[in-house]
C-alpha cells in the first residue's frame, strides 16, 4: 500500500510539477536562442518567439505551464533583451513595451488554454460517439444475430411440428410453407391464396373454400373450414384448413397465419358413427315391430280367452234339455263384447307403436275404473279374490283414450291377481284414485301379494323381462308406452299391506 501511494505521489509530482516546467523550459530556452540569432539580422524579434514559446507551452503544457513560460520569457526579456541590459530595472521608455508584451502573453495564454480544452472535448466527445456507435453497432450486429436465430429456431420448430403450416402477406400472397407441408402435398403452396390452393383441393370442394375464403379475406377475419387435399401420392385427404389474420396495433392487415389439422380418422369415425347409427335405427324397428306383435299376441291373449270360454258355455247352454236360450243369448252377447273389445286392442296397439294420432276424449277417470270393473269380476270371482275400490270425489276429467286406459288397469290388476294366486292370506286388490299434485290425478293398483324382489324392481318395464314362467314381459312395457304417451309417469313401490303396488299419473286441468 505505502508503495501504490509513492508512485501515486511521484506520477502527481511528474504531471502537475515537473513537466509543465520542462515543457516552459524547453520552448524557452528555444525562444531565447533563435532571439539571440535572429538580433543580429532584424530588430527586436523577441516578441514573436518568445510569444510562440508561451502558446507552445500553454498548448502542449496546459495554462500553468503557459505561465512559467510567461514568466521565464519576461524575466529573460528583461534582463538581456531590454534596455538597461543585463539588470532587472526598466526603464520608463520600455515600461508600455513589456507591459504589452506580458498582456499579450496572458491572452495567448488563455486563448490557446480555451482551444486546447474546446479541441480536447471536442475529441472527447469524438472518441465518446465513436465508442457509442462502435457499442450501438455491436448491440445492432447481436440483435440481429440473436433475431437470425429466433427465426431459425423458430423456423426448426415450425418444421418439427406434424402439422401443414404456412404464412402470407396481407396481399394474400404465400411467402412460407413448413417442410412437413412440402413432405405432404409434394410442393410448396406458392402464389395467391385461391390459385395456391385449387392446384390441391378437391374439386367437390372448391366451391365452398372460395365461398369461405372471399367472406374471410373482406372482414379480414379467420376462417375454418373442412376439405379434402390431394397429397404427394395423389390420394386425398380431410383437412381441417384454418388462418388466422395478424393486425398491427392501428388495426392494419399486417400477414396471415395458416395450419391444416388432418382430421381424416375422425370423418372415418364419424362416418362409422353415422353408418352404426343407421343400423342401430334399422335394429331398433325391428325390434319395435317385434314387440308390437308381441304386445298383440299379449293383449289379445284375455279377450280370445274369454270368447272361447263364453263360446264353451253357450255351447253348452244350448246343449242342455232343454235347451236354455236365454243364458245362451247373454252368454253370445258377452262374445261380442270380447270380440269388439279384441278389435279395439289392435287398433289402439297398432295406433301406439305407428304414432298415429291419438284418440282422446275427456273423461272420467273414476267411471273409468267402474266400468273396468265391470268387465273384471267374473274374473275376481272365479279366482275367488276380492276389489275394493278407493275412489277420489270431485276429480277433473282427463283428456285420455279411455280403451288404453282400461289396457294399463287390466294389466296391472292381471299381474297384482297372478301375484296372490295360491296365497294363504287375504286376497284383496285395491284400486285408488287420488288427487296429486296440480295437474295430475294418480291411479294406484294394489295387492297383498309377496311384494316386488329388489333385484327385479329396477326392471320391471323393460320389454321381454317377466318373473312368469309363462310371462312374455310385454305387459309392463306395454302399460308404460301407454301412460308416457299420455304424458304421465309410472313406477311401482311396495304397498303399505306388505304386497307390490304400482301407481301411474295422468295430466289433468290444474
Amino acid at each position: 500500500m505505502a508503495t501504490d501511494l509513492a508512485e501515486r505521489i511521484s506520477d502527481w509530482v511528474i504531471q502537475r510539477a515537473l513537466r509543465p516546467f520542462a515543457v516552459a523550459g524547453f520552448f524557452v530556452l528555444v525562444a531565447f536562442l533563435w532571439t539571440l540569432y535572429f538580433q543580429h539580422i532584424i530588430a527586436y524579434p523577441f516578441p514573436f518567439l518568445f510569444l510562440g514559446a508561451v502558446m507552445g507551452s500553454a498548448w502542449f503544457g496546459g495554462i500553468f505551464s503557459g505561465f512559467i513560460a510567461a514568466t521565464l520569457s519576461t524575466v529573460l526579456v528583461d534582463y538581456f533583451l531590454v534596455p538597461p541590459l543585463y539588470s532587472l530595472a526598466i526603464k520608463s521608455s520600455s515600461e508600455s513595451f513589456l507591459a504589452a508584451f506580458i498582456l499579450c502573453a496572458i491572452t495567448m495564454i488563455l486563448l490557446v488554454s480555451a482551444r486546447r480544452r474546446s479541441e480536447t472535448a471536442i475529441r472527447e466527445a469524438r472518441d465518446q460517439l465513436d465508442a457509442r456507435v462502435q457499442e450501438r453497432t455491436a448491440e445492432l450486429r447481436q440483435s440481429n444475430l440473436e433475431l437470425e436465430e429466433s427465426a431459425r429456431r423458430l423456423r426448426m420448430l415450425t418444421d418439427a411440428i406434424p402439422q401443414q403450416m404456412w404464412s402470407a402477406d396481407a396481399q394474400g400472397n404465400l411467402n412460407y410453407c413448413n417442410q412437413y407441408l412440402v413432405d405432404s402435398l409434394g410442393a410448396p403452396l406458392a402464389g395467391q391464396f385461391a390459385e395456391a390452393f385449387d392446384a390441391v383441393l378437391h374439386p367437390a370442394d372448391e366451391a365452398f373454400f372460395h365461398q369461405a375464403l372471399e367472406s374471410s379475406l373482406i372482414a379480414e377475419a379467420p376462417f375454418e373450414i373442412e376439405a379434402r387435399l390431394r397429397l404427394a401420392d395423389g390420394s386425398y385427404r380431410w383437412f381441417l384448413l384454418r388462418a388466422i389474420p395478424q393486425h398491427s396495433v392501428d388495426g392494419r392487415l399486417l400477414r396471415w397465419f395458416g395450419i391444416h389439422v388432418d382430421i381424416e380418422q375422425q370423418h372415418r369415425e364419424r362416418q362409422g358413427l353415422i353408418e352404426a347409427h343407421d343400423e342401430l335405427s334399422r335394429s331398433s324397428r325391428t325390434l319395435s315391430m317385434g314387440e308390437m306383435a308381441a304386445s298383440i299376441a299379449h293383449e289379445l291373449n284375455q279377450p280370445l280367452t274369454a270368447v272361447v270360454t263364453h263360446a264353451y258355455a253357450c255351447r253348452e247352454w244350448l246343449s242342455a234339455t232343454p235347451a236354455n236360450l236365454e243364458k245362451a243369448s247373454a252368454t253370445a252377447e258377452r262374445i261380442v263384447q270380447e270380440s269388439t273389445r279384441a278389435g279395439a286392442v289392435v287398433a289402439r296397439v297398432r295406433a301406439l307403436f305407428r304414432s298415429n294420432a291419438a284418440i282422446r276424449q275427456p273423461t272420467d277417470i273414476n267411471r273409468l275404473v267402474l266400468d273396468f270393473v265391470h268387465l273384471l269380476r267374473d274374473d275376481v270371482a272365479r279366482r275367488n279374490m276380492t276389489i275394493r275400490l278407493l275412489l277420489a270425489d270431485d276429480l277433473p276429467d282427463a283428456e285420455l283414450d279411455a280403451i288404453q286406459i282400461q289396457q294399463v288397469l287390466l294389466n296391472l290388476a292381471g299381474n297384482a291377481m297372478d301375484a296372490m294366486e295360491g296365497g294363504a292370506g287375504p286376497r284383496e286388490l285395491t284400486i285408488r284414485t287420488q288427487r296429486q299434485a296440480p295437474g295430475h290425478i294418480c291411479v294406484s293398483v294394489e295387492d297383498q301379494g309377496p311384494g316386488l324382489a329388489p333385484e327385479t324392481s329396477a326392471r320391471l318395464f323393460e320389454p321381454f323381462f317377466t318373473t312368469k314362467r309363462s310371462g312374455m314381459g310385454m305387459g309392463l312395457a306395454l302399460c308404460r308406452s301407454i301412460i308416457e304417451s299420455h304424458d304421465g309417469r309410472i313406477w311401482a313401490a311396495p304397498s303399505q299391506s306388505g304386497g307390490a303396488a304400482f301407481h301411474f299419473t295422468l295430466p289433468v286441468p290444474a
